[in-house]
């Protein structure tokens, strides 16, 4: 490197091959890791992790360390090396989607231990990574789901690591980027406040509740979107949700309550009685499980196409929370025919010899596998996204230039939004032609290929 430093043009062949090395190291990896595109990928992304400490100590970051001295030239070499290989899909996950669930890995409480300075010093390594991904949009919206489940199900495993990473992200991607993840963390901050004042709220008017409810009360627009469903809630979480909305409607007249019941939790007291004793435990389950069980305070037994007429939730749904309760670690209810399936006729009826060493249980969740259709899901959603951000980038430009040819046009809207994703001209072509035909924007008679704001 110094030798060939003091030749005008010594250094750029030099940095084609550093490149050049760097690329087929990755794709190497790429193409060993996609033969088992279907097991645990995340050592694939640690794998990643240790390439890019190990060149960009070989780079430098600055005159004398490294062997390359952090010369600008070997820089571009090494991004433009991890761009090609960074982006290659592993099977049918992305590169942006794996990254998320790294990071969700990380700061969730049952993921990784690590201490404060480790943690910190990983995030800083993946984002540096995120840096090289073209579809940063993709990222964004995974990343986001994973975010609300940490936050909702108390399982984040701190609040000042996940502010820490959103602030790296920022610092990266603009406050556009960010915005929703800031606002989720916000709202749960703000729910804390809404809480203490319906505590006083039951308190000072002397309310009496059966049951003590924590209520987490989110905006809309910064969390992803969750299926609404038509629950019947048994009477006892009636009569906490009434008292809460009249509470939250002399707060705030213009504001509507939906309830995500999916994403509810409640802590039952179970009485059983095992070889005669009586013997009581605190059943840590969700909203749907607790409702199941509280069914079981009318009657022993009934059939599973009971409790569905009780509770009027899909059969699929229903399903996964019956089998928790009757098949898991802990056999709560017991099923007649035993077994994984599931049929109408099936009867339920309560297992009064339950028992545990145990005296407060957390009973698991059958999980729901994230699907492909789920992903597929968050891909669509980010492909809604993108039309609209071409879309405001095409408006954008042509409001301040008024006039424009195609190619012109095309290439700007592809430097704006070049931060998020890399758009694809064809998609462009399309934007424009939707945004003609909602008459934002003309062709000139006289030059087809040039185009004109209409205000």
């Amino acid at each position: 490197f110094r030798l060939f430093s003091r030749i005008p043009t010594g250094l750029p062949p030099i940095a084609n091959i550093v490149r050049k090395h760097i690329t087929d190291v990755g794709l190497a990896l790429v193409k060993k890791q996609s033969v088992n595109a279907e097991g645990d990928l995340m050592p694939y992304v640690q794998e990643l992790l240790d390439i890019h400490d190990k060149y960009t100590e070989l780079v430098g970051s600055g005159p004398e360390k490294g062997c390359f001295q952090g010369h600008n030239i070997f820089h571009k070499a090494m991004k433009e090396a991890f761009e090609v290989f960074v982006n290659k899909d592993i099977g049918k996950s992305a590169t942006a989607e794996l990254l998320s669930n790294f990071c969700d890995n990380l700061l969730k409480k049952s993921g990784e231990r690590l201490s404060d300075e480790a943690l910190e010093d990983k995030l800083e390594k993946v984002v540096r990574l995120f840096g090289y991904l073209s579809d940063k949009d993709i990222f964004a919206e995974f990343y986001k789901k994973q975010l609300a489940k940490r936050l909702l199900l108390a399982r984040s495993s701190s609040d000042d690591a996940e502010r820490s990473m959103i602030a790296k992200l920022k610092l990266r991607c603009g406050a556009q980027f960010t915005s929703k993840l800031e606002g989720m963390v916000t709202d749960m901050n703000l729910s804390q406040d809404i809480q203490s004042a319906f505590a006083e709220h039951v308190k000072d008017k002397e309310l009496e509740l059966d049951t003590d409810l924590t209520v987490q009360v989110l905006t809309t627009g910064f969390w992803p979107t969750y299926k609404s469903d038509e629950l019947n809630l048994p009477k006892e979480m009636l009569q906490c949700i009434e008292t809460f909305k009249a509470f939250y409607d002399l707060r705030t007249s213009h504001r509507r309550l939906r309830w995500v019941h999916s994403l509810g939790s409640a802590t039952v007291v179970g009485k059983f009685t095992p070889s005669g004793k009586s013997k009581e435990h605190d059943l840590l389950v969700s909203t749907y499980q607790a409702c199941i069980l509280l069914l079981f305070n009318e009657a022993d037994s009934m059939t599973f196409s009971d409790i569905q007429g009780h509770l009027n939730l899909p059969a699929e749904e229903l399903k996964r929370y019956v089998l928790s309760l009757c098949v898991g670690k802990y056999k709560i209810l017991t099923k007649d025919p035993a077994g994984k399936e599931v049929a109408p006729t099936d009867k339920i009826t309560y297992n009064a010899a339950f028992s545990d060493r145990a005296r407060r249980i957390k009973v698991p969740m059958i999980a729901a596998k994230i699907t492909q259709e789920e992903k597929d899901a968050t891909r669509a959603t980010v492909d809604e996204d993108r039309k609209h951000a071409i879309e405001a980038a095409i408006v954008r430009i042509m409001k301040t230039r008024k006039s424009l040819d195609h190619q012109k046009l095309v290439l700007e809207a592809s430097t704006q939004l070049m931060r998020h994703f890399k758009p694809d001209p064809k998609q462009i072509k399309k934007r424009i032609e939707d945004l003609i035909h909602r008459e934002y924007l003309e062709r000139d008679p006289s030059n087809p290929n040039l185009y004109k704001y209409l205000a």
